[in-house]
């Protein structure tokens, strides 16, 4: 009976109720929410199988120009974070042959990891219910879930990060060789992944303010610590710059719209993402209480801050992609969890207990279905068509093909065809075959374009839903001139 009463307990409990519920259709095709993004990460880790594991070089299919100078990209070099999420998932795939399912599991493993830091962080600063309530939140928000079991690299980062909070926030408060290494380790590769880990340091400059009650002079050894821990991202940064031609554009993502601080931003931002997408209402009223609450120390305060920093200054990033958001997750499910136990704890600055408590189970409550509401239609396979082409062209195609998979430039169609080739067509079709070997036409729209290509080139493979057409043998001869 005793096991009852341990936290250990629970917090295994919601683990395990977390990795269930992340299982949900992690067999799915690659075609759901953010397919594209997902698409470009698996096929990195696809074609280390492919074509062997070189994490200095990693490699997807699209050969179009994607970085912010128009240049080609004939070598597929994928330079965005430093591959660990794929190095992770390598073994997986070469042991039981290449399915994203596994990529979905590494996800999902990382965010349970995540799951216990947040308990961990939680209790530190606040108490054992509450840490267990954040990880319940953090766990089991619909949000949480979808892109914890997404192949991105984001749960892998966040794992990591959470992983340099706690540990360089244990080292600063408790000191210990041991922990310095570990710190030093979360630390490095949370660089790795994503430089954006520097919104997590706030609240680590606090704890060392609250340490030391000073921010300056810095003792030498967290110097040391810091240029320890961004050498490799330093290196790797230098390495890729080798290579400019495989780093993604990425300046538009500060505020390339000019949207921050309008009114489509916070609309953007504060309704739909957590107003709808992660809390809904009732969970933003919980998490507002929590915030407005005056606390014994602000760390969980400087961490909202780095949070929103992040936001701000990344706009446009954040107002396109949702998944950007993942990272403010953890910190919105602590103050989620503040917010219910100061209602069920009862204040004399709020209304008595009797309503209360059954307000802030209604609440929480309510905040799981009307985000589910909102995201249950990231799972949705948004167009089928794309997986059955993408099949059939990979049943039918040489290994070697190289091939045009227009899809408005969204490489998720490429993806299924398990070839190299262009996710849209830059050019003239017959410039396509003389200046880059294109090989291969597939489509799943029978538009002006496919037409032509269809007219004067051999089809394969032809249904009511797409078609697959060599380029290799001409049908019918055709002027340039009126391409």
């Amino acid at each position: 009976m005793k096991l009852f009463t341990k936290p250990i307990f629970y917090l295994l409990l919601i683990v395990l109720g977390a990795f269930i519920l992340r299982l949900y259709k992690i067999d799915a095709p690659l075609a759901d929410w953010h397919s594209w993004r997902q698409a470009d990460t698996a096929a990195v880790t696809r074609n280390f199988i492919k074509e062997g594991l070189n994490p200095f070089f990693p490699k997807f299919d699209d050969i179009s120009a994607i970085s912010e100078n128009p240049l080609v990209n004939p070598n597929r070099f994928r330079f965005v974070e430093f591959p660990i999420y794929n190095i992770f998932t390598y073994p997986l795939y070469l042991f039981f042959g290449i399915n994203e399912a596994y990529h979905r599991l590494v996800s999902v493993l990382f965010s349970l990891g995540s799951i216990v830091f947040i308990y961990l962080i939680t209790k530190k600063y606040a108490n054992t219910f509450v840490a267990l309530l954040s990880a319940f939140i953090f766990a089991f928000l619909p949000f949480s879930i979808f892109f914890s079991r997404t192949i991105l690299p984001e749960p892998t980062f966040l794992f990591f990060s959470l992983g340099m909070l706690y540990f360089v926030d244990k080292w600063i408060t408790n000191k210990g060789k041991s922990v310095a290494l570990i710190a030093y380790i979360f630390t490095a590769v949370a660089f790795l992944i994503k430089p954006w880990a520097i919104f997590f340091t706030l609240p680590v400059i606090y704890s060392f303010f609250q340490k030391h009650q000073r921010i300056w002079p810095v003792p030498l050894k967290y110097v040391f610590f810091v240029i320890l821990a961004l050498a490799p991202f330093l290196l790797w940064r230098l390495w890729i710059l080798q290579q400019p031609q495989g780093i993604p554009a990425s300046s538009w993502l500060l505020n390339s719209d000019a949207i921050r601080f309008k009114p489509a931003f916070w609309w953007w931002i504060i309704s739909e993402r957590i107003g709808r997408e992660i809390l809904g209402a009732t969970g933003a009223v919980l998490f507002y209480i929590g915030i407005l609450k005056r606390p014994k120390n602000y760390f969980f305060h400087t961490w909202l801050i780095s949070s929103l920093l992040f936001i701000v200054i990344f706009a446009t990033g954040n107002v396109r992609h949702n998944y950007y958001q993942i990272s403010f997750v953890p910190i919105a499910s602590i103050f989620t969890a503040l917010g219910f136990y100061y209602l069920v704890k009862g204040s004399r600055e709020l209304i008595v207990r009797l309503w209360t408590i059954p307000v802030a189970i209604l609440f929480l409550a309510l905040t799981f279905y009307f985000t589910w509401l909102q995201v249950k239609g990231f799972y949705q396979i948004n167009n089928p068509v794309i997986v059955e082409a993408g099949k059939k062209a990979d049943q039918i195609l040489p290994k070697d093909a190289l091939v045009v998979a227009p899809y408005n430039g969204d490489t998720a169609f490429l993806y299924q065809t398990n070839r190299a080739g262009f996710p849209f067509v830059p050019l003239p079709v017959p410039d396509l075959i003389t200046q880059f070997g294109v090989t291969h036409f597939v489509s799943t729209s029978k538009d002006d374009q496919t037409n032509w290509v269809m007219k004067h080139f051999k089809i394969l493979e032809e249904n009511d839903k797409y078609v697959i057409v060599d380029l290799r043998e001409i049908t019918t001869s055709f002027d340039k001139e009126t391409i």
